[in-house]
């Protein structure tokens, strides 16, 4: 190859460099030196484009980096019908004469570093743009002039074009790009992924996928409008599309124009995915702009601008792919209304990757979509529909990821978890829905609507709920969210949603697998307290409401209930913790064992079915349901709370401070049904029924037995209490006052019992006055039994107090001469047991006599009183008096009063003893009378570590013996 010859014409400002092969001259023209040999025209041209810095914005310098294009290359083979070629420049640029020689398919290389040569001849190599060689795939023609063009008095720049043999755009193919020259500025139009997947699309080179196979990539050339060349660089508009193949990692659109080998605008087009699995499209655009610079005047610079393209509006959502078949995902469809997003920000690498080799470039990650120059990310409107067909919209920034990654599950994973940053809001995974109703679960068929809930934000999670460290594209499901529960809102201070999740049993099997049709669940557990006062003291239902189920309403968590008595009993004191009967019985410690069978009843539960177990006396609701309705006029919402369930004895015996011991259950079944109508105009009317039969309290000495306790109320009346089969009965020591039943009706709570309702609580007991009983010389008179039951309705514990007559009542005694009188009481609560004994008795005579000359009289009396107010506080007090008077002929009376009491005192640990007496001696003689009075009074202490009254009064004998002395 003879050459290169250099050159240069001023005048157009043509530079190039020619090249001869095969060719000598003869001395008059070029000829073939071999006629059997190829014969070829070679150019070489200088620099076709430069590539340079893109930005956002007017760069801050005016300086931009940029780096240039090698030279291009023109091979032309001279056809065999040219037998030679005249030795001038126009000649030798006269190219429409020639054959343009191409790179042939499959060649990557060529044959000597910096050349080229390819399979041993020069091939059209044109570097454009810079780094990206191509060349012609079809046969091409080079239109141009040979000498300087002269228009108006100027001379136009060189230039030749390039143009197809058929009419249309010229096929290019790009086969290779240049890697060998450093790093490409930052921010330039075309990364290297860029140019290496142009070159997959184009070149029609096979592919080889990991494993030593063959890829079948249909392959598209690179189409140009206009490709011109120039000393100045090349004037060109090419294009090219291709479908979405992962072995060019998306790209499916490039277009590239440029002015003298200058950047006019350039598009790239990425094809990908959204977190939501939308199939969409990333466009940079790169355009010329003009814009004033503050220190160089008017300068040109590239504008980046980024855009998402939703190319798949809706996709729909299925069992495939998910851990739950689905059921996680409470969205059948999800639509963007969003059709092309406004400028990006373009996207930032992986935080959490080191700088070196393996760090992902800047477009080529998944990234949040960011509005440019802000750190707020563009929220996506989206339309769910439900599984019951009803539409909600909100929206979502959304992150995407283009087709191919290296590493597409730690890339994503560690863009979508990547702390929120630019969102502008607490949690992107986080959605407002501002109370638009959908289903949350595909309801059972009887009952349409039935899962259907107000919601007011929901969290979503990509890919599967037990895999949270890789989420996949296009697998959105709800987390978690906060919903709306109307039922509830009722017993809360202000109406507010509630944050829930969906049931495990739910997820992992089905709505149809769990006893009571459960969807989702509180994450907090709602303490749900009905006052004592709205349900006659009988219970306060504090349950503790966490499952959300399509029929029964809210419900307590007793689901796994029935795997053993351990377990039932920790979801029996979790559901009823803190509940009491009877104002201090641990509800959770009586009620009886939840047996899954029961649990059954809660599936189907409507109205009718619940009427139907109230009125069977077999039948029981194993857990509170709270539910609501419309009321058939539609004037308002009925919300109900109603359970009925079987009490039973404590499964290990209570401790000793434990109040539970003193509930004895006998067939016991607690009913509670609480209506609260709510009319349109915020008026709430309440109707409370409560009813618990069959049970007793135990006392230890005393024990009540109560068949029947029903308590009603409603909206402007007076609560309706009700009881029935009220028992007493006496033991162990007490047993004496047994002796006293023949005076007891068998059925005290009825005629003559009373039951008297306050703001405080319900006492129910009754008064007996028994007739004037003569025996013989005895004569009991003014005696009186009472039996009274206190339940409060506040904290304080269930009380029963017995009397026989009362202290400013007492009972009164005869026997002939003598007399006396006296009353005792006792009152026990379920705190505490006993908490006071008090009794007392008196017994005296007196006497007359009158002999005429003088007359007199003597008074003697008697008593003694006890208290027991509890183990440290004893009282025990006695007294002796004694009057007597004598009167002679009525002139001389002489009375003498004498008074002594003894008390025991014993507060604690310190005893006390007091006596105290008056001795009072009066004398009236005739007109003239004298009293003398002589109190005195005497205390003795004992020390702190007296003995106890327990210890002075053994149970056998002397207790028994000390009983038996007042029953006699």
């Amino acid at each position: 190859m003879e050459g290169p010859f250099r050159v240069v014409r001023p005048s157009d400002m043509l530079v190039l460099d020619i090249s001869l092969v095969n060719l000598r001259f003869d001395g008059h023209r070029l000829v073939r030196t071999n006629p059997a040999a190829p014969t070829l025209v070679v150019v070489t041209l200088p620099p076709q484009h430069v590539l340079e810095q893109a930005s956002e914005q007017l760069p801050a310098t005016g300086t931009v980096s940029a780096v240039t294009a090698g030279a291009s290359t023109l091979s032309f083979s001279v056809p065999a019908t040219l037998e030679d070629l005249e030795l001038s420049l126009d000649s030798l640029l006269d190219w429409s004469r020639l054959v343009p020689m191409t790179v042939p398919v499959g060649s990557t290389k060529p044959d000597t570093t910096g050349t080229a040569l390819f399979q041993g001849l020069p091939r059209s190599v044109i570097e454009f743009p810079t780094r990206l060689l191509i060349t012609y795939d079809e046969p091409v023609d080079w239109v141009g002039r040979t000498a300087p063009q002269q228009v108006g008095g100027r001379t136009a720049l060189w230039h030749a074009r390039l143009h197809g043999t058929q009419e249309g755009d010229v096929l290019l193919r790009a086969f290779a790009a240049v890697g060998d020259r450093g790093d490409l500025p930052a921010g330039s139009p075309l990364a290297v992924e860029d140019l290496a997947d142009i070159v997959t699309l184009t070149s029609r080179n096979e592919q080889v996928v990991p494993g030593g196979l063959p890829a079948d990539i249909p392959s598209a050339p690179l189409r140009s409008e206009q490709f011109i060349v120039t000393p100045l660089g090349s004037s060109a508009h090419l294009h090219g599309a291709w479908p979405p193949l992962p072995a060019s990692r998306g790209l499916e659109a490039y277009d590239h124009i440029t002015g003298l080998g200058r950047d006019q605008y350039v598009r790239v087009v990425r094809h990908g995915r959204l977190s939501t699995g939308h199939e969409s499209s990333h466009v940079k655009e790169f355009r010329r702009v003009f814009a004033a610079h503050p220190n160089d005047g008017i300068v040109a610079f590239l504008r980046r601008e980024d855009h998402i393209i939703v190319k798949q509006p809706e996709v729909q959502y299925g069992q495939t792919g998910y851990t739950h078949q689905g059921r996680e995902m409470p969205f059948r469809t999800l639509r963007i209304t969003d059709r092309a997003t406004p400028p990006i920000r373009p996207p930032d690498p992986v935080s959490q990757e080191v700088d070196g080799p393996a760090r992902p470039l800047k477009d080529f990650t998944a990234f949040w979509v960011v509005l440019q120059n802000t750190e707020v990310d563009h929220e996506f409107t989206l339309i769910g529909t439900d599984c019951e067909g009803r539409k909600v919209s909100f929206t979502m920034p959304l992150v995407f990821v283009p087709d191919g990654l290296p590493d597409p599950d730690g890339n994503f994973t560690a863009v979508y978890q990547e702390p929120d940053k630019h969102s502008g809001v607490p949690d992107r995974h986080t959605r407002e829905l501002h109370g638009q109703t959908m289903a949350m679960a595909q309801p059972p068929a009887e009952a349409p609507g039935s899962t259907a809930h107000a919601v007011e934000t929901l969290t979503f999670g990509l890919g599967t709920m037990d895999d949270h460290a890789h989420p996949e594209v296009g697998l959105p499901y709800v987390s978690a969210g906060k919903v709306r529960v109307p039922a509830v809102e009722q017993f809360l201070p202000k109406a507010e949603a509630l944050a829930v999740t969906f049931d495990p049993t739910y997820l992992q099997q089905s709505m149809d697998s769990h006893p009571a049709g459960a969807y989702l669940r509180l994450t907090d557990p709602l303490p749900l307290t009905l006052g004592a006062e709205k349900a006659g003291g009988l219970a306060s239902p504090q349950a503790a409401l966490q499952v959300i189920t399509s029929q029964a309403g809210v419900v307590p968590d007793v689901f796994a209930a029935g795997d053993s008595a351990t377990d039932a009993r920790k979801l029996i004191q979790t559901a009823f913790g803190g509940a009491k009967l009877l104002g201090l019985i641990d509800l959770a410690e009586v009620v009886s064992d939840i047996v899954k069978e029961d649990l059954g009843q809660l599936r189907q539960l409507g109205d009718d079915q619940i009427e139907a177990i109230l009125k069977d006396s077999q039948r029981t609701l194993p857990a509170p349901v709270l539910r609501i309705r419309d009321l058939a006029d539609g004037q308002g919402k009925e919300l109900r709370y109603v359970w009925k369930t079987r009490l039973t004895d404590p499964a290990s015996p209570p401790a000793a401070d434990d109040p539970t011991r003193f509930f004895v259950a006998t067939g016991t079944t607690l009913t509670l049904d609480a209506r609260t109508t709510r009319s349109k105009d915020a008026v709430d009317n309440t109707t409370v029924a409560g009813e618990l039969t069959g049970f007793a309290l135990n006392f230890g000495d005393i024990r009540v037995d109560i068949a029947d306790l029903r308590f009603r109320t409603g909206p402007g009346k007076k609560p309706d209490v009700t009881a029935s089969g009220l028992a007493v009965t006496f033991d162990h020591d007490l047993e004496f006052v047994n002796t006293l039943r023949s005076a007891l009706p068998s059925d005290v709570i009825g005629p003559g019992a009373y039951v008297d309702v306050q703001p405080a609580g319900i006492v129910a007991g009754y008064k007996l006055a028994l007739p004037s009983i003569a025996l013989g010389v005895l004569t009991l008179t003014n005696l009186t039994l009472s039996a009274e039951l206190t339940i409060p309705f506040d904290s304080s514990p269930v009380s029963f107090r017995f009397s026989v007559s009362e202290q400013q009542h007492p009972f009164d005694v005869t026997v002939s001469l003598f007399g006396g009188g006296g009353y005792f009481s006792m009152l026990v609560d379920v705190e505490k047991g006993l908490q006071e004994v008090e009794g007392s008795i008196e017994f005296g005579g007196s006497a007359a006599v009158d002999v005429g000359v003088a007359a007199g009289g003597v008074t003697i009396m008697v008593g003694i009183r006890f208290k027991i107010a509890g183990p440290r506080d004893v009282q025990l007090s006695g007294y002796l008096r004694f009057n007597g008077f004598l009167s002679v002929l009525g002139i001389v009376t002489v009375s003498v009063d004498f008074y002594v009491e003894l008390g025991y005192e014993k507060h604690g640990n310190q005893s006390v003893i007091r006596g105290s007496g008056n001795l009072t001696v009066s004398v009236r003689i005739a007109f003239f009378s004298k009293s003398v009075s002589i109190p005195f009074e005497r205390t003795f202490s004992g020390s702190p570590g007296d003995p106890s009254f327990a210890l002075c009064m053994p149970r056998e004998p002397h207790w028994r013996a000390y009983c038996e002395a007042y029953a006699r």
